[in-house]
């Protein structure tokens, strides 16, 4: 069996990582060309959880602490502790933005910005030295790390429910920054149980083990599937090479061992969570199994695939390289039915977009290449052509991909763009009513209510000021589930939105404004199958007690819902309805920017 130690040669792998980088530059590019000198610095962005992101990484660079919710202000202090969000939990890719922002002046947008040609690089590199070292041959490698990060979305012809998102991969800050740290984490494990020396064998297991506790308090679902992953290859490799035996179960127990070592401090954090944490993020008790994802029935077709060309000889069982593949092609199979065992099901969707289907083809890459090198591993050269062909068809599609959603989020990035000179007027308002020029003490007291809820969902990417409600608001620690209700049932009351006049038998013919605001005040996403495992329809019942409920709310507002939270600034666009916010609040002229206004308000006396 052949298993190379020559050093690759990187330079393959670098134009791959570069090529796949500028790939990732055109939405952005494209947004700055669009706005040209109109441009207020916006990142174009695909995913609507990048905003949350963004708004988190703009409070640590401004000082906050770690435990803060950008959206209702409220940080952690000794007198008022906070108790632990999603974001808190997995702190380590924001302050990798933050710090280095805060030393260079830097805002979140921008960082934005440079992160994602930065992590489409660094991610085409680690599968390039991992596909590399497992294939020993560079060329292979370089397009086969294209054809795992772009060639993704093919697997969507085979899925039973559809949800998509542009190069998953690379939304930020999470996968974005701890991805290529998964590839990392595999190469690693895979050097030290191919280390020529039993030094350089445990100095792999110590990096690895630093690399897997960045992944734990990165990202859920990335540190989950490594540990599944290495659990497989664990079974597979002690398995078929009893003769590595006693060195592979000392590499997979210290690697076992340091592994709870680091999950000791995260699940300490975790039981300080907030107590809607588990329901905002749909966590739901089911046993059921699923074996309805793509990326299972692709890993299932490449273990067949492998089976049967180690019984027609074509290659080896045993062979080290063989059972990486198998490895990646089983961890969709474990990930998406852990819950028959802990009997507990999260967002399962997201092992989908963010890593299984990622694993899946690269155990088809590396499969493919196993059979071309055939059953003595020999190093056998892809003609030219044959790989020009297979990294255009992958670079193809990926310019496919990346212009048709440019194009499809275009009018939300743009509108984005053009909403940023409030949020830097609010700004510049907090840091002149505050002692500190720096924003060190940021202004988070001054309620702001969007009239438009896309333009209160940015304001916190810039402006400190909490905002009255806004999509995200849930998404973090710092309302209770009733809180989050009334917060929403005032901004309804407030932009004088009239949802007692809709028709409960017609909820699904409704415009997705209105849709949206119903969901939201019944329970956001457990409405939906490709969020939870316990999904639950929607009834004209439920809408009819939502609407109810609201109506009761609306005709016994008083000055006590009117001041809490109190409200300092009112942003509008266009016409607005100010019937029952003028019953309670007195506007100044006003102060426009563009098609927005910018009102400061204050409690009628």
């Amino acid at each position: 069996m052949h298993n190379t130690q020559r050093p690759l040669r990187w330079r393959p792998g670098i134009y791959a990582a570069l090529a796949l980088a500028l790939l990732a530059l055109y939405p952005q590019v494209k947004l700055q060309l669009t706005r040209g000198h109109e441009g207020h610095g916006a990142y174009a962005f695909f995913s609507q959880d990048e905003i949350a992101y963004s708004a988190y990484v703009n409070a640590l660079i401004d000082g906050r602490p770690r435990r803060n919710d950008p959206y209702t202000g409220r940080d952690d202090a000794p007198d008022a502790q906070q108790p632990e969000s999603l974001f808190s939990i997995q702190f380590a890719p924001a302050y990798a933005l933050a710090i280095p922002a805060r030393a260079l002046g830097l805002s979140a947008s921008t960082m934005f910005m440079a992160l994602t040609p930065l992590m489409a690089f660094a991610s085409a590199l680690a599968l390039f030295w991992l596909i590399g070292m497992a294939t020993g041959d560079e060329r292979i490698a370089a397009a086969g790390a294209l054809v795992v990060l772009c060639l993704w979305t093919a697997l969507f012809a085979l899925d039973t429910t559809y949800t998509y998102e542009y190069f998953p991969f690379l939304r930020r800050y999470v996968p974005a920054i701890p991805f290529p740290f998964f590839f990392v984490f595999c190469a690693l494990v895979w050097r030290a149980l191919n280390a020529q020396t039993n030094r350089a064998g445990w100095m792999m297991v110590g990096l690895a083990s630093v690399v897997f506790a960045l992944l734990v308090f990165s990202y859920f679902y990335l540190w989950t599937a490594a540990a599944a992953w290495l659990a497989c290859l664990a079974v597979l490799w002690l398995i078929a090479r009893r003769g590595d035996g006693k060195t592979a179960i000392k590499i997979f127990a210290a690697l076992g061992v340091l592994a709870i070592a680091v999950l000791l401090p995260y699940f300490a954090l975790l039981s300080h969570r907030a107590p809607t944490m588990d329901t905002v993020q749909l966590l739901a008790n089911s046993h059921a199994p699923d074996f309805t994802r793509a990326s299972i029935r692709l890993g299932l077709i490449v273990c067949a695939l492998l089976a049967y060309a180690a019984r027609r000889k074509r290659i080896e069982w045993r062979d080290r390289t063989v059972l990486l593949t198998a490895s990646f092609a089983l961890t969709p199979l474990v990930v998406f039915n852990q819950q028959i065992i802990t009997g507990l099901s999260l967002q399962p969707v997201h092992y989908d977009l963010f890593i299984a289907k990622y694993l899946a083809w690269l155990s088809l890459v590396l499969t493919l290449a196993l059979l071309w090198q055939g059953r003595d591993r020999t190093p056998k050269r892809v003609p030219g052509r044959a790989l020009a062909c297979i990294v255009a068809l992958a670079l193809g599609w990926g310019m496919i991909e990346t212009v048709v959603e440019t194009k499809k989020h275009e009018w939300i990035n743009l509108a984005r763009d053009e909403a940023l000179p409030v949020a830097r007027r609010l700004r510049e308002l907090a840091r002149s009513s505050s002692s500190s020029s720096t924003l060190r003490s940021p202004d988070n007291q001054s309620v702001v209510l969007y009239f438009n809820l896309d333009d209160g969902d940015i304001s916190p990417i810039i402006a400190p000021q909490p905002v009255l409600w806004a999509p995200h608001t849930p998404a973090f620690s710092g309302v209770t589930s009733e809180e989050n209700r009334e917060r929403l049932y005032q901004y309804l009351y407030y932009t004088g939105e009239d949802l007692t006049k809709i028709d409960e038998r017609a909820f699904d013919s409704l415009d997705y404004r209105k849709r949206y605001l119903i969901q939201a005040l019944i329970d956001w996403g457990n409405n939906s199958p490709a969020w939870t495992v316990n999904w639950k329809q929607i009834t004209p019942e439920d809408v009819r007690a939502t609407l109810n409920s609201y109506a009761r709310y609306a005709a016994s507002f008083s000055r006590a819902q009117a001041t809490h939270p109190t409200l300092s600034y009112v942003v509008t666009e266009g016409d607005a309805d100010f019937h029952n916010l003028d019953r309670w609040y007195e506007r100044d002229a006003g102060e426009p920017f563009g098609r927005f206004t910018l009102y400061r308000v204050r409690i009628r006396q």
